[in-house]
């Protein structure tokens, strides 16, 4: 018994990580955005893109920027581009109120 758990963690993990990889089951406008992370170099900390509650509509964050004061990028699912995050001015120029927004779910990460 004390083997099987190890195991199954193991494997609820892995099948996790490995959905999360899936173009498939990603919204169509941030498929394009996943292909263009996936032809850079690999990133640390890794890419990725989140999905939030920002001001009543579902949005997505692309974290892909390779440097600590790089930005985000805020979409909503029909590619309109909303606004930047972060950078060299932290949240300060950025989307109105985004600090109210609450955070859904991971939908990508890079697991290169």
């Amino acid at each position: 018994m004390k083997k099987l758990i190890p195991l199954l963690s193991f494997l609820i993990l892995f099948f996790s990580c490995s959905k999360n990889d899936n173009l498939e089951e990603l919204p169509t406008c941030i498929k394009p955005i996943v292909k263009a992370i996936k032809e850079m170099p690999v990133q640390s900390p890794r890419a990725n893109i989140e999905k939030w509650s920002y001001e009543g509509r579902e949005v997505y964050q692309v974290n892909a920027q390779n440097f600590p004061d790089g930005q985000s990028f805020v979409y909503e699912l029909n590619c309109e581009y909303i606004c930047p995050l972060g950078g060299i001015d932290g949240l300060d120029n950025d989307c109105e109120n985004y600090q109210n927004a609450k955070f859904i779910e991971t939908i990508w990460t890079d697991l290169r």
